[in-house]
């Protein structure tokens, strides 16, 4: 007779006299390869009986997920520190997006998370998200705000899912709140005419031409002289200057298409405002002697766009700058960033192929240079009023119509 199969269950006796149904299960393999086996134990045989049940049809469909006590705030720290391929300033972003989750939902384990812990995260940052100081309400923060908190989050729980901590990604059963419309405000090509003029005796004036013509901030402010050749009338972006939490670094171009080499020749002025800050910088070196920094300590060249002591500017001030010198100049205020779609919505209103203000721009995708840096203008929509006004309008030489077409013989 074979013998009999030991019961998995165990009745088990505390010291108390209380008892316990117990069971040891292997539900699959732990990091390093073992064997990962866990121990239940429940207050009745029928629940012990039940779970046990329930875990071997969960192993059987490969939808088991072994319980763990990692917390959101945990995860999401161990999340980001797996990210080695991301940019710092993403890192950065990445950080500031999960610390509205981490404040109000960190606490949770992930496997206790719902829809409906989220979607009071998501109505707690639209009604009153950002912290106030003293006696300053909070105040809400934008829905642009809120989807990159859920789109980063989101993220974070697949990869939990793929590892097999959660059962299913909650975040992506959240609705997302509507953006606010924001209209992109852009320059017409008479009013960054009237702005260059403004600034055409300025120290800068070769930096804010660079702005117009497209270039990043980023690109304006870690331009070295190294990446200009004045001779042939080129610009090769090759460095970034940025800001993350107040620190500011220097590194490769945002993409592989971000490092081009752009013609100056066909701009009139620019390569003339480039030789004169040159000078200029020389004239200042020269005369602060040994104040004058000689080298970027982050990048070690010569930095473009500097103070009078060699020192290259803060990003935040080159923005504010921007803004500061359009509002003397008396012209429309945009911002620093929207003059870079200035330059993409021009060249596409005066006839510039799309893939080649893609290029000039460096953007990764063409398509993405036409759904988000080429807008219309007043006077561009008040031109295409004209032209098909004057195509109703045209005469017979100019417009042939087919009236059968229009009327056909019954």
């Amino acid at each position: 007779m074979a013998p009999r199969r030991q019961d998995p269950i165990k009745k088990v006796t505390l010291a108390d006299g209380a008892t316990r149904y117990r069971f040891v299960i292997d539900v699959g393999k732990k990091p390093d390869g073992s064997r990962d086996q866990r121990t239940f134990t429940f207050d009745t045989l029928k629940e012990a009986k039940a779970e046990r049940a329930k875990i071997i049809a969960a192993k059987s469909a490969g939808t088991y997920v072994a319980p763990s006590k990692i917390t959101v705030a945990e995860f999401c720290e161990q999340w980001l520190a797996s990210k080695r391929n991301i940019r710092r300033g993403t890192r950065t972003t990445y950080r500031n997006n999960l610390a509205h989750a981490v404040e109000r939902i960190g606490h949770l384990r992930m496997q206790q998370v719902t829809q409906a812990d989220i979607d009071k995260m998501v109505d707690h940052m639209l009604s009153g998200g950002r912290r106030g100081t003293g006696n300053v309400q909070r105040q809400s923060l934008e829905p642009a705000t809120v989807n990159r908190t859920l789109t980063v989050l989101q993220q974070a729980f697949d990869n939990a899912l793929a590892q097999g901590i959660i059962g299913r990604n909650v975040v992506r059963l959240v609705e997302r709140p509507s953006p606010n419309a924001y209209e992109m405000s852009t320059w017409t090509e008479h009013t960054a005419a009237a702005f260059l003029q403004s600034v055409s005796t300025h120290r800068l004036s070769a930096a804010w031409q660079l702005s117009l013509y497209g270039l990043r901030r980023s690109e304006v402010l870690g331009l070295r002289w190294s990446d200009l050749d004045l001779v042939a009338g080129t610009l090769t972006v090759n460095n970034a200057r940025k800001m993350s939490d107040g620190v500011i670094y220097e590194e490769d171009p945002k993409t592989e298409r971000s490092k081009r080499t752009l013609p100056l020749k066909s701009i009139p002025g620019l390569v003339d405002a480039l030789v004169t800050l040159q000078l200029r910088q020389r004239e200042e070196g020269d005369l602060a002697g040994e104040a004058y920094q000689p080298l970027c300590p982050l990048c070690g060249g010569h930095h473009v766009v500097t103070d009078e002591l060699g020192q290259p500017y803060r990003p935040e001030w080159y923005g504010d700058q921007f803004e500061r010198l359009a509002r003397t100049a008396g012209l429309p205020v945009i911002r620093l960033h929207d003059a870079r779609h200035t330059c993409g919505t021009l060249m596409h209103l005066r006839g510039v192929k799309v893939a080649v203000i893609s290029a000039w721009l460096g953007h990764a995708k063409v398509s993405f240079t036409m759904d988000t840096y080429v807008h219309s203008q007043d006077e561009a929509l008040t031109a295409a009023g004209g032209v098909i006004g004057a195509a109703y309008a045209g005469s017979g030489d100019d417009i042939v119509i087919n009236r059968n077409s229009i009327n056909p013989p019954r």
